[in-house]
């Protein structure tokens, strides 16, 4: 079978959105930055996915080769799954996650990656980086501002660039008023609203969520809608 590359869709110079592929488990949106002449991704999707996600990689010009870190939202499998592939594949690659989290994924534990459930449970990965609310991660032109925002899981992670007033969410928030689910393993719904209510004190104009679409401009609004659903329903 032929496979075709994932869409990509261009946010900003040296800022590649690798749109998701719908399934019956839906797959993760991936968010690549330029690093020089190297680069990063911000989650890896769905392992069944894996080779469409490196063709998309190819036809921005890159080589897996040049892939320095995959930094995870959360360890979910959707944002996780091709994580093994990609340190197979790239050789150099470092895995950086949150602390609260970095230990599913060293011991090949279940708790939070819930793969098994979907048969396809992850194998011990090696983290290289564990990382923690206020950590500054740059990545080429980007300064990204490392926010612990649990709820979703209990090691939820999302990053800000203040000089873009841009904000990966990961699972935290998505657009139209939605956000995440808590009814997971180390899910919390209170912890889940009180993340959103923090991340709508941001000043964020793009969105950048982990499913779905994303916001260039407005999002600011889009988190402040879906905290008013939160505290609805939590």
């Amino acid at each position: 079978m032929i496979m075709a590359p994932k869409a990509v869709q261009k946010v900003l110079d040296g800022f590649y959105w690798i749109l998701a592929r719908e399934a019956m488990l839906p797959d993760s949106n991936i968010f690549l930055v330029a690093d020089g002449n190297r680069f990063v991704l911000f989650d890896a999707g769905l392992q069944n996915f894996y080779q469409e996600t490196v063709l998309a990689i190819r036809d921005l010009g890159l080589n897996l080769r040049d892939l320095n870190r995959l930094i995870l939202t959360h360890t979910h499998l959707d944002h996780s799954g091709s994580t093994p592939l990609f340190q197979k594949d790239a050789k150099n690659v470092e895995i950086w996650v949150s602390e609260e989290e970095g230990s599913f994924l060293e011991q090949g534990d279940d708790t939070v990656v819930y793969g098994s459930m979907l048969g396809n449970r992850l194998p011990p990965i090696e983290v290289a980086k564990k990382l923690h609310d206020g950590d500054v991660v740059e990545v080429g032109d980007f300064t990204f501002q490392v926010l612990h925002t649990p709820g979703h899981s209990i090691g939820s992670l999302c990053f800000y660039e203040p000089n873009h007033q841009l904000l990966i969410s990961g699972d935290v928030v998505f657009r139209h008023g939605s956000f995440g689910r808590a009814d997971l393993p180390t899910g919390n719904g209170k912890q889940l609203t009180q993340s959103i209510a923090r991340l709508a004190e941001l000043p964020v104009e793009m969105l950048l969520p982990g499913h779905m679409g994303i916001a260039l401009k407005g999002g600011q609004r889009e988190i402040q809608l879906s905290l008013q659903f939160a505290r609805q329903v939590f």
